[in-house]
């Protein structure tokens, strides 16, 4: 355990340092140098990923690529298939290239399952992706992957060199670069906002430790500031994922090794019991939204449509995404009084607020083993990794969504930028997070934090995301079964977190207890024994 937190300790001093720096930025005394050759950032379109001089002649390849929708499109945009960012790709990627670039599109909230039905049928477009590890591992036992070592070393230059080594280490699987793995700029997983303005009306504080959190949402439900009346919802956004912050800040971390953190079921964790008992307690008290188990992972935007129409107080989402997702902007529109701070009130017994962070990788980008355009398909990441293409997948035109300062592409506050950039991400697939330098951390969180309006909190979310970060150890040795029961246990993992949420206080330890076993009988003890061994193995 104490190799993680001190990791981390180490990456979360740089964002301190960075937090700094950034404000020397902003005094607007424009003296640090712009990217220079290379790094220099610039919307002229690439043809890179082609080693042909001229238009290849022929029939064109189609090229399908898998493209989240995640149901937030704003009203009057152009659809997700058919915009700036899809007609950019075609002209500087497809047609230097004899490629019909074509977008097939997934539910987000669905993504594995439909990924899985369309694998099974051979019928998946020819770069897929998801985040799932055990469903990319399980790709690779059925020989459904495509080897693209080889390809890589012929046509993704420009790809290694943004990505790393060490980085596509993580997309090796049996031996073999069967996944591109993208970088994470930004490592914080989540951070956690209340609304500055309630606390302003009730004259109370920024709560900072767990018992001064749960004082405030009870003063929300109470007294239903702002414009939330019988419909405040004191915490959302309720689910396995987010609720981490809350669960770690009760973990036993003086009894709990590395080995424990890779391999036990998080059941069992010690401390676990009472993070849920406290989770119970919010819930049965209407602290949390109380219709959360009917859109936890069905509806992904019921929360979003809570917090515009004035009812939430406070959420844990991922770390700035009120932002990049626009809805903080859009809160402001509805109501301009509104406004967010960030908070990081659940502290563990030694006063640390422990919470998870990712790896280095995100997600796992793949070509089927039924696709005839693999080398296509790294042709094209290949060509998203050069600079001129990154800034512009991620930023849209200079001069009309962005401009560029001290080599930094800032966010224009208008229409156009808002309507373009609300899903940069889902074509930028090699990263995740704005990027503009493979060596310099404070042009890349700097592009972060670009959006003038809301840089201060973007730079807060990122720090108090990175605060007493944990990484869980990595061990390289396939699971095999976490691959046979990884769809099982994610869905029991959800019915448990259901059910222990919603119990009656006097149920609570009788249907914990009982949901745990029945965890454990259906995989998770295998599951436990088999990570135990690889850890074993790996740190002998």
């Amino acid at each position: 355990m104490r190799r993680a937190r001190r990791k981390f300790t180490i990456i979360f001093m740089a964002v301190l340092l960075i937090t700094s720096m950034l404000s020397a930025c902003s005094s607007g005394n424009g003296n640090k140098e712009p990217v220079k050759e290379k790094e220099a950032a610039s919307n002229k379109p690439s043809n890179s990923g082609s080693e042909a001089t001229e238009k290849p002649k022929g029939d064109p390849i189609k090229l399908r690529i898998e493209l989240f929708d995640r149901n937030n499109t704003p009203a009057g945009t152009p659809k997700i298939t058919d915009n700036d960012m899809t007609k950019y790709i075609q002209k500087n990627f497809g047609e230097p290239n004899n490629i019909t670039v074509e977008f097939v599109t997934v539910p987000r909230s669905e993504e594995v399952d439909k990924l899985n039905v369309l694998m099974a049928a051979n019928q998946a477009p020819d770069i897929v992706f998801t985040y799932d590890q055990p469903t990319v591992q399980q790709y690779v036992k059925n020989g459904g992957l495509t080897d693209l070592g080889p390809l890589l070393d012929a046509h993704g230059q420009k790809l290694k060199e943004v990505l790393g080594e060490e980085l596509l280490s993580y997309g090796v699987f049996d031996g073999k670069q069967y996944t591109i793995p993208a970088k994470r700029v930004l490592q914080p997983q989540s951070s956690t906002f209340i609304r500055q303005d309630w606390l302003d009306e009730l004259g109370l504080p920024l709560p900072k430790t767990t018992e001064q959190f749960y004082e405030t949402m009870k003063a929300f439900k109470e007294k239903k500031p702002g414009k939330s009346g019988d419909k405040a919802i004191p915490y959302g956004q309720i689910d396995y994922f987010h609720m981490h912050p809350i669960q770690y800040s009760f973990w036993e971390w003086d009894k709990i090794a590395d080995e424990d953190l890779y391999a036990s079921a998080e059941w069992l964790i010690p401390g676990n019991k009472e993070a849920y008992r406290f989770l119970n307690k919010m819930y049965n008290e209407g602290l949390m939204d109380p219709d959360f188990p009917l859109h936890m992972g069905k509806d992904t935007q019921q929360f979003q449509k809570n917090l515009l129409n004035g009812y939430i107080g406070s959420a844990t989402t991922n770390t700035n995404e009120p932002v990049y997702m626009g809805y903080y902007a859009e809160l402001q529109k509805n109501d301009p009084n509104a406004k967010l701070a960030l908070i990081d009130p659940f502290t563990s017994p030694d006063g640390k607020t422990p919470k998870p962070i990712y790896s280095p990788n995100g997600i796992y980008i793949m070509v089927p083993k039924a696709s005839k355009n693999a080398e296509a398909a790294i042709k094209y990441l290949n060509w998203m990794a050069e600079t001129d293409n990154i800034i512009a997948l991620q930023n849209g035109t200079e001069g009309v969504t962005y401009e560029m300062k001290d080599g930094v592409p800032i966010t224009l506050d208008n229409d156009q930028a808002k309507q373009t950039l609300y899903n940069y991400f889902d074509y930028c697939i090699i990263l995740n997070g704005k990027y503009v330098s493979t060596t310099d951390e404070l042009l890349n969180i700097t592009a972060n934090a670009s959006d003038p309006n809301f840089k201060d909190f973007t730079v807060e979310s990122i720090a108090t995301g990175s605060k007493d970060g944990i990484i869980k150890p990595r061990v390289v040795t396939p699971i095999q079964s976490e691959i046979k029961y990884a769809t099982t246990l994610k869905e029991k993992d959800d019915e448990i977190f259901v059910k222990v949420l919603t119990a009656k206080p006097a149920d609570f330890d009788k249907v914990y207890d009982k949901e745990v076993a029945d965890y454990m009988k259906i995989g998770g003890k295998e599951v436990m024994e088999e990570k135990r061994a690889a850890f074993k193995a790996e740190n002998p």
